[in-house]
């Protein structure tokens, strides 16, 4: 029989964000498994596949993320010694912020296996719908608030900037126990090379379960530092201004600017 990993979202809020093929996938599949922080789904995923294992049952005191992360890509992949057809259940989009299942997604593919990756809603989806942004409007840069520091990552103040995993900067391990304050520090004064020290700042946080309001908390930049930060907290920094109109390149498109807002 055929190889087949399906590797599905489930979307933010508890059960109300999965979709119908992912929930089809889901019942019909020889084997799941699943890393999702939610227990009421965890309940469901079970009553609907009784197959179904966490992979997050067996983290160790001190471990680190990138090898923590390999190890369950490995422990996906060789479960195809015994099941045909699997499917991971990932919290929120299963492309995004979810290596492991990312990671066996690719080398499942690689091996010649049939693999589908299935979108889902993610947090930048509900943040977009909360906070009421059209990313089209100015475009969106997006980055992961450690590699945003670590590789000097480019800030456009004409754009909207939404830095995720702001409550762990630099944390290579357990995120649970960890002292966020100097990753924090050193965000902030990263950002006041762009932003005034009195930039409106919004930190967020989506509902995880249905007729549940998000978490918005509204600050200034230099207010950073005393708003409480979970592991779930997103930073999201408007644009300053306009950006200039490209002039040369309104004329060559014919587009009059007296069109333009």
């Amino acid at each position: 029989m055929t190889k087949q990993l399906f590797v599905v979202g489930s979307g933010i809020k508890s059960i109300a964000h999965l979709s119908i093929e992912a929930i089809a996938h889901i019942r019909q599949s020889e084997k799941v498994f699943y890393l999702v922080n939610e227990p009421i789904l965890q309940e469901w995923l079970h009553k609907n596949n009784e197959t179904a294992e966490p992979l997050d049952k067996n983290i160790a005191e001190g471990f680190l993320r990138s090898s923590y992360y390999q190890d369950i890509s490995k422990y996906i992949l060789a479960s195809f010694q015994k099941y045909s057809q699997i499917c991971v259940v990932i919290y929120g989009h299963p492309t995004v912020f979810a290596i492991p299942a990312l990671n066996a997604a690719r080398e499942a593919k690689k091996q010649g296996f049939i693999t589908k990756v299935l979108p889902a809603i993610s947090a930048e989806d509900c943040l977009f719908a909360d906070l009421l942004i059209d990313p089209g409007s100015c475009g969106c840069q997006s980055y992961e608030a450690t590699d945003f520091l670590i590789h000097v990552r480019p800030v456009n103040i004409y754009s909207h900037l939404i830095l995720w995993q702001v409550g762990f900067i630099g944390a290579l391990g357990n995120v649970n126990s960890y002292n966020n304050q100097i990753g924090i520090t050193q965000l902030t004064k990263y950002l006041l090379q762009f932003y005034e020290i009195n930039h409106p700042i919004i930190c967020y946080e989506a509902a995880m379960y249905p007729h549940v309001e998000p978490k918005i908390i509204n600050a200034c930049l230099d207010g950073l530092a005393e708003i409480p930060l979970s592991t779930l907290s997103t930073l999201y920094l408007a644009p300053v201004l306009s950006a200039a109109l490209n002039k040369p390149m309104l004329d060559a498109l014919k587009i009059p600017q007296k069109n333009l807002k």
